[in-house]
């Protein structure tokens, strides 16, 4: 790997323990109480388009996979525009409406789908979101052929006999695989929009981040984990709990994730100096 293609060097000892992780979340928090109708809209809109691509029948999952980054990459462009003029100018080509609905609704909408308009970055973003899916796919497909699922339902009637050792063995390397394409993931969206990075080139240059600073990042994603794991364990015991705790905590965490994984990401890959 080129030296174009490899994080940008920090300080020793820098960004290396969980206070920065905590510290990251603290950073969020404050970015997303800034702009809480922005944050908060683009959050619920996404939720809500999330959930009714999951009424599609088995495409949903895979829908919501292929255009996830799209919709990050137009929420991270908007994060790089601090000055607000692009904003100011998309307000004031959409239809008159009050200025609650137009803070909370209408311009969350357009943030979303902002790199859409963007000719020179929806190419990445839409390759990226391609790739991004075909990736999960083939995660997903190890995970049936080792634990089984609905997809192998019938071979795996076969398998009964199959010792609790390799169902164990079985999950253990699904989990390291997911973790392996998290990391990849992980900075993608800004690498591949704001640094126009190729997306494999995105890919690899988020894992080496993550691997080069587990211990902070670790200590940024273990909080949001634990509600995501909450929100699971909640629908599994009742559907409207679980829609409960998303629309609730859920919509809380997802901006503020969002947010402070942006901070880290300005931490390990800062912004060339303007000239």
């Amino acid at each position: 790997m080129d030296k174009s293609s490899t994080p940008d060097k920090t300080a020793t000892g820098e960004n290396a323990g969980t206070g920065q992780g905590i510290a990251w979340i603290a950073q969020g928090w404050h970015l997303v109480q800034d702009r809480k109708p922005l944050w908060f809209g683009m959050a619920a809109a996404y939720l809500v388009f999330g959930f009714a691509l999951k009424l599609i029948p088995f495409m949903g999952d895979l829908l919501l996979v292929l255009v996830s980054p799209m919709l990050l990459a137009g929420v991270v462009d908007g994060l790089v525009q601090q000055n607000g003029h692009e904003r100011a100018e998309a307000n004031g080509t959409g239809p008159s409406l009050p200025p609650p609905l137009q803070a909370w609704l209408v311009q969350p909408a357009q943030e979303l789908i902002r790199i859409f308009s963007q000719e020179n970055k929806i190419f990445g973003a839409v390759l990226l979101g391609i790739v991004t899916l075909g990736l999960a796919m083939l995660v997903k497909i190890t995970g049936y052929l080792l634990i089984g699922g609905s997809m192998i339902s019938g071979l795996t009637a076969g398998q009964l006999s199959a010792t609790p050792v390799t169902t164990v063995l079985g999950m253990g390397l699904v989990t390291v695989l997911y973790l392996l394409l998290a990391m990849g993931l992980f900075y993608s969206v800004p690498l591949t929009v704001l640094k126009n990075r190729p997306p494999f080139e995105a890919i690899a240059e988020s894992f080496v981040a993550c691997r080069d600073h587990a211990v902070p990042l670790l200590a940024l994603t273990v909080p949001f984990l634990a509600v995501y794991l909450l929100i699971l364990a909640a629908f599994a015991m009742n559907h409207w709990f679980g829609y409960l705790l998303t629309f609730s905590a859920g919509l809380v965490a997802l901006p503020v994730f969002v947010a402070s994984v942006y901070g880290s990401y300005q931490s390990f890959f800062p912004s060339a100096p303007r000239r």
